[in-house]
């Protein structure tokens, strides 16, 4: 498997993100083929879908002040992360971890990083249709079927530093059950499932950074997918918080 980074010029609300990353790939001599999967940042993709807000036009509520002085935030920033979760459980100096589309979270996705000064950036309204919209996109006008995955970051409990996530895909299928399979010794799995498209968004999350890279897009080439013509989105990706052992214990805390 290859994963290829694509650096681009910086990303405005006004451009087409498909032209700035065809762009991109024709500077550097890429090109797309078929069953490539393109792996895209959220915070690029949200900029050309309208998800930059000005922090000085978001109206601060009580509550959201109230939030911004427990957990040290902007109140504005405060505010967004409200609007945002789906369920805050609570958080420590700058982050709030809030639960957002069924996924553990910092701040819902509210970012400050790679907008402009006194900007933040908001998750895709959908991911899924992203992807999916990304990828006949590409079908249409290069006439090749390739997979579409939307890449967020996260940090792993008790580890340091963060990993990739993949928030909506295209184009292939983003989980492997492998219960009931045998290992080496001939031992069936009974839990475990891979995530093809969070180890994916990893992959590319390590040639793309984090900071002033400007690489808003990897191509991932050869990729061990089953390929299809369905989308996902995170309830494909999800397990209810009671079989997951990290939520599970966290609910035991809190009921006690």
């Amino acid at each position: 498997m290859h994963v290829i980074p694509i650096k681009t010029r910086i990303i405005t609300p006004k451009d087409s993100l498909l032209d700035v990353l065809l762009e991109g790939m024709e500077n550097a001599g890429l090109e797309l083929r078929e069953n490539d999967i393109l792996g895209i940042a959220e915070t690029p993709l949200g900029t050309t879908e309208g998800r930059v807000v000005k922090l000085s036009e978001v109206e601060v509520s009580p509550e959201a002040t109230e939030l911004a002085e427990k957990y040290e935030l902007l109140p504005e920033v405060a505010e967004l992360v409200l609007q945002e979760a789906d369920e805050i459980l609570g958080g420590i100096p700058h982050v709030v971890l809030t639960i957002k589309n069924n996924t553990l979270m910092a701040n819902a996705g509210v970012d400050k990083s790679n907008v402009p000064p006194g900007y933040a950036s908001l998750l895709p309204v959908d991911s899924r249709a992203s992807a999916e919209r990304i990828r006949n996109e590409v079908r249409d006008r290069l006439g090749i079927n390739i997979g579409a995955l939307v890449i967020d970051s996260r940090t792993q409990p008790l580890r340091l530093g963060n990993i990739g996530m993949a928030l909506g895909v295209a184009g292939f299928r983003p989980v492997v059950d492998e219960r009931g399979n045998t290992d080496l010794f001939g031992n069936v799995l009974r839990v475990t499932r891979r995530a093809i498209a969070d180890n994916l968004a990893s992959a590319c999350t390590a040639v793309m950074g984090e900071s002033d890279e400007s690489i808003p897009a990897a191509i991932i080439r050869d990729a061990p997918v089953e390929f299809s013509d369905e989308s996902f989105d995170s309830s494909e990706m999800w397990i209810s918080p009671k079989e997951c052992m990290y939520m599970a214990i966290f609910d035991q805390w809190r009921s006690n």
